[in-house]
């Protein structure tokens, strides 16, 4: 499992982007709406601007897919609140975690709300190790078992290597408190499928990963979760050529007609975004077929 936001509230900046391009009195009757509503009424009031909305609780959905199992690995890509709202929730629903990833840092997080703060805290009992879990803080390079490494330490486990950040380029940002650039970047490979997951990295942390492997080095990949929810700030045309995804998914982003998309889908044939297509699901079989599919067509 990699992050968590159960959706109980869409940020200033969703709003923005969700009523970009509509004219001044339809926003301002939308935030009017939305000011004292609860997450329910607030997607009742994007629906009435035609803006068709379904937020899936991620707990409900690990209880109904997977019931009775634990979470193996959990990562959480870097350490802003919107990629772990949900995560205190998480710890009380009873299931288990096993292995923690997170990359040290020295945020001081802006909380919302008192939700933020016990999300805050659980996160910071797992980063820690009291609650349990078995906390790791790998960089590119590293290698250990299950993750990269079968458990007679030959290549393979479960198909998961760290293209961001390495340690040098990790201190640089703690330094910075760029927490952003400091994010996660894995590749994924099940049955012969290349996923590449790609947190919150801006350009800078873009430009890294490019100088190191280049445009022939660069993994490629079949399917590609764009950076930083999609946003120009972590679009990087020259990895993004280089990945050459067949499928680029956007978490909580724009129109797929937006700018940024449209920049995806030169390199890309099928981009979805979860803001209008729903829940996007991928089944990955032993023999190497893929399913990927969407809730609704945009």
């Amino acid at each position: 499992m990699i992050d968590i936001n159960n959706g109980d509230d869409l940020s200033d900046r969703e709003i923005n982007e969700l009523t970009e391009g509509r004219d001044d009195a339809s926003h301002l009757r939308f935030v009017a709406a939305t000011s004292s509503r609860s997450k329910n009424r607030k997607i009742e009031a994007l629906a009435e601007l035609g803006l068709d909305v379904e937020i899936t609780n991620p707990i409900e959905f690990l209880h109904k897919v997977y019931p009775g199992r634990s979470i193996f690995r959990y990562i959480q890509s870097h350490p802003d609140l919107d990629h772990m709202r949900g995560l205190a929730a998480l710890l009380d629903s009873g299931i288990k975690i096993h292995n923690f990833w997170d990359c040290p840092h020295d945020k001081q997080p802006d909380f919302r709300d008192g939700k933020d703060e016990e999300d805050w805290e659980a996160y910071l009992s797992l980063s820690s190790g009291t609650h349990g879990a078995t906390v790791l803080n790998p960089r590119r390079g590293s290698s250990q078992k299950f993750y990269n490494q079968n458990e007679d330490g030959t290549s393979g486990g479960d198909g998961l290597s760290i293209l961001s950040p390495s340690s040098s380029f990790h201190a640089s940002c703690r330094e910075s408190e760029d927490t952003n650039n400091s994010s996660y970047v894995l590749h994924y490979s099940c049955s012969g499928i290349k996923v590449i997951f790609g947190g919150d990295a801006e350009d800078a942390a873009w430009e890294e990963m490019y100088k190191l492997y280049g445009q022939t080095l660069f993994p490629k990949c079949h399917i590609l979760k764009a950076s930083h929810h999609g946003r120009d700030s972590g679009y990087n045309q020259k990895s993004v050529k280089a990945m050459n995804p067949q499928y680029t998914i956007v978490s909580a982003g724009k129109k797929p007609d937006s700018e940024v998309c449209a920049k995806y889908s030169q390199y890309c044939d099928n981009v979805w975004t979860t803001r209008w297509n729903g829940n996007i699901h991928v089944e990955i079989e032993a023999s190497g077929k893929a399913t990927i599919r969407k809730d609704r067509d945009a």
